[in-house]
């Protein structure tokens, strides 16, 4: 082979190498890029299968391997925590006194995080919807209080993000209430420190917040990313920079078994990041540690009032 044809045929393995193993990942915006209150809610390939009007929706076109059309849409509140509707007492009034207890505690936590973030930032915590009181004893009674303490810790940690009751800061107020719980059973237990001075999540903490957020966005939406793969999406991307890559998740479901599955998933991801956290604060005891039951911590959120 003369020099030139060798060249020229390196010159075509170099372009074909490129573009096949090294190409730019396709991205998809789960939420859009203009408005992050925006986020998918329906994919297709036919335009005439939605409509969009100026107030509540966007429709995106997109042209990987495949054109489709992606909608997006804002289904909640928008602004600050200074407009929510606080007005819960009809709620309250319906839940059994045990939830009613645990519910006025997840409220008081979240209090407590608006209060801190509007000191340590001078700012107002946002919000994307109000409040959904009633989803709370929903995400309790699906805890099995007869396992050790960190499991059940887990478990309500992961129900209360699951049902995502709160406007913003779910994942910090989980946090909380699976701080109260381990503390009723070793008393002054306390987390380590998981925010930075920015009141930022500390970067080892952050891996499991974000890829609790990764199994969130997958367990509600199999079936349109199982299309969006189809079509040319390598990845769904959430606001902050989240990237979803789709060939590592199982998208062969229908949506009863997505929740089922990816909750369990959820589930175990909140139980190792308790078990990381109890022993980076040298209480790996609580691994071990028999959990109390409902009505026992219940009594001791009554006793710390």
């Amino acid at each position: 082979m003369t020099s030139s044809a060798r060249a020229s045929l390196d010159a075509v393995i170099s372009i074909w190498w490129m573009n096949d193993t090294h190409r730019m990942p396709a991205r998809v915006n789960y939420h859009h890029p203009s408005d992050s209150q925006y986020s998918l809610t329906y994919v297709t390939q036919d335009r005439n299968e939605i409509t969009a009007s100026e107030e509540d929706s966007i429709i995106e076109r997109y042209d990987l391997d495949e054109e489709f059309f992606v909608l997006y849409t804002n289904r909640g509140a928008s602004g600050t925590v200074d407009d929510l509707d606080e007005d819960f007492e009809g709620a309250l009034d319906e839940m059994s006194p045990q939830d009613r207890t645990i519910t006025v505690r997840l409220l008081q936590i979240f209090e407590e995080i608006i209060e801190e973030k509007e000191l340590e930032e001078e700012a107002k915590l946002e919000i994307y919807k109000q409040i959904e009181i009633e989803r709370i004893p929903d995400a309790i009674v699906r805890v099995d209080w007869n396992r050790t303490a960190v499991d059940v810790a887990g478990q309500v940690m992961s129900t209360l993000i699951l049902k995502h009751a709160l406007p913003n800061a779910n994942h910090r107020t989980s946090i909380s209430m699976a701080q109260w719980y381990l503390e009723s059973i070793e008393t002054g237990f306390s987390f380590p420190n998981f925010a930075t001075e920015a009141y930022e999540w500390k970067e080892w903490v952050n891996g499991y917040i974000v890829e609790s957020k990764r199994l969130l966005t997958v367990r509600r939406n199999t079936t349109a990313f199982s299309l969006l793969a189809e079509w040319g999406c390598d990845i769904v991307q959430r606001k902050n920079g989240i990237e979803i890559a789709l060939e590592e998740y199982d998208l062969d479901f229908t949506r009863s078994e997505a929740y089922q599955y990816y909750g369990d998933q959820h589930t175990e991801l909140c139980t190792d990041f308790l078990i990381e956290s109890v022993t980076r604060a040298g209480h790996d005891e609580l691994i071990r540690a028999d959990g109390i039951g409902k009505t026992e911590f219940v009594s001791y959120l009554e006793k710390a009032e």
